[in-house]
């Protein structure tokens, strides 16, 4: 009868016992040197919490802008980072050698991992066969980190100061020198300002108002005086004015080299010589003897003064009014980048008491930016290998390497133990009988005389 399923591999097991133990043994054996020669690996693990701590930004404008959310994608490498392996690994004098500093931060971040717990929170473990230094490098890294991200928020909050200062100490010099070109334009320009246009208007309709008074009260002093001075006039006045018609009559009828025309002329030349050199004496002692006409000189003396004055004012009055216009534009431009520097100064002067203030928050809230919720702690029980787990699978590896070596002994043996294999050798020779398989009890035994025994 043919062995099939389970009676296949129970009659294997029984004909290859032997083998397929010593199999199983040296696969155990094996398997259990490996197991014990495998280091324990002891984990440790911190936790750190990170603190949105700053004050309302109607208060305080904040140098770091990040939310925590966008922070943690961020801090969860920033943990990992060489710089921060490094430095954990100098401080703990884990790096002997400079030259192997690569392969030993390698090493530690290969057995470190950064998990995010939360919306704020994140677990750093590290795995060692030694627990202590589990524990130390954790909590080594946990500081370093922190130190390091506090450290950079406020060089970030310093250098956003200084950056601040230089644009300060940029535009001041600008902004110095743009309101002393004002201030010189103002003073070379004085008097035709547009803030002073106005008053010019004003001062040019009086002095305009002036003149047209003084210029009357001239016109009514030159009347008097000339009334004053008709006392004076010479008595061959009318004999001059009666040859001039007479001259005037002659040159009409005859032509000018006419001796009557001669003759008149050379007359009323005469006459008018004597006529001023008599009105010349008349004059200076009308001049002398009345004292209204002396202070009537005087008078009209001093308007023309006051006029000359007055005109020479009014010229350059209208001489302001019209370059006014044309300063005014000139002015615009020179105080509107006054104004623009001025403006941009204040408001960077103002960033600068921000940024004074949050850098000084900074460095106040250093302690509150990070939260170690529980730092590491020395493990107790070791995390791997899982040995129950790893015997279990020896144990298995080495039933089917056993069982495998006793098939492939038992596949190579050229017994007959059914009648179906001898039929398939013996194809022409068909089988009269088959003596089955007696199982002897135990202690029983078999006799080879008698009847039956022959039978």
């Amino acid at each position: 009868m043919s062995e099939l399923g389970f009676d296949k591999v129970r009659g294997v097991f029984r004909r290859r016992k032997i083998p397929i133990i010593a199999t199983m043994v040296g696969v155990l054996g094996v398997a259990a040197a490996i197991i014990y020669q495998v280091e324990p690996g002891y984990k440790a693990s911190a936790v750190i919490r990170i603190a949105e701590v700053q004050p309302a930004k109607e208060y305080v404008a904040p140098t770091v802008a990040e939310q925590i959310g966008e922070r943690l994608k961020s801090l969860r490498l920033s943990v990992m980072a060489r710089p921060v392996v490094l430095e954990a690994a100098n401080q703990l004098g884990l790096v002997r050698d400079p030259k192997n500093a690569d392969n030993v931060v390698d090493e530690i971040k290969s057995r470190m991992d950064v998990k995010v717990e939360g919306e704020d929170t994140f677990l750093l473990t590290y795995a060692d066969p030694n627990p202590e230094k589990a524990k130390a490098v954790v909590n080594k890294v946990a500081d370093v980190f922190m130190k390091r991200h506090v450290d950079h928020r406020q060089e970030v909050a310093s250098a956003t100061v200084t950056a601040f200062k230089n644009e300060l100490a940029t535009l001041q010099p600008q902004m110095d020198a743009a309101d002393k070109a004002v201030r010189e334009f103002k003073a070379k320009h004085y008097g035709s300002l547009p803030e002073q246009q106005e008053s010019n208007l004003r001062t040019l309709d009086q002095t305009t108002m002036e003149i047209n008074i003084q210029s009357t009260n001239l016109d009514m002093n030159a009347e008097r005086r000339r009334a004053l001075l008709s006392a004076a006039m010479s008595p061959l006045r009318h004999h001059e004015e009666t040859l001039a018609g007479q001259l005037y009559d002659a040159r009409t009828k005859y032509t000018a080299d006419n001796p009557e025309v001669r003759r008149v002329q050379s007359e009323y030349e005469k006459v008018h010589q004597q006529r001023l050199e008599d009105e010349k004496g008349l004059n200076d002692k009308v001049r002398r003897n009345n004292p209204e006409l002396i202070a009537l000189e005087g008078e009209i003396s001093r308007t023309k003064g006051m006029l000359g004055g007055l005109r020479s004012r009014q010229s350059d009055v209208r001489k302001r009014v019209d370059e006014t216009a044309k300063n005014g534009q000139e002015l615009a431009m020179l105080q509107g980048t006054y104004d623009g520097l001025k403006e941009k100064y204040n408001l960077t002067l103002s960033h600068v008491r921000d940024a004074e203030l949050a850098s000084g928050l900074e460095k106040g809230l250093a302690s509150m930016r990070f939260d170690l919720v529980e730092s590491a702690s020395v493990p107790q029980h070791a995390m791997s290998p899982n040995r129950p787990l790893l015997g279990l699978g020896a144990l298995l590896l080495a039933l089917a390497l056993g069982l495998g070596v006793g098939f492939a002994l038992d596949a190579n043996d050229s017994a007959i133990r059914d009648p179906e294999q001898l039929r398939d050798l013996a194809t022409t020779t068909p089988i009269l009988a088959v003596i089955p398989k007696i199982d002897m009890p135990k202690g029983g035994y078999i006799n080879t005389h008698g009847p039956k025994a022959e039978a």
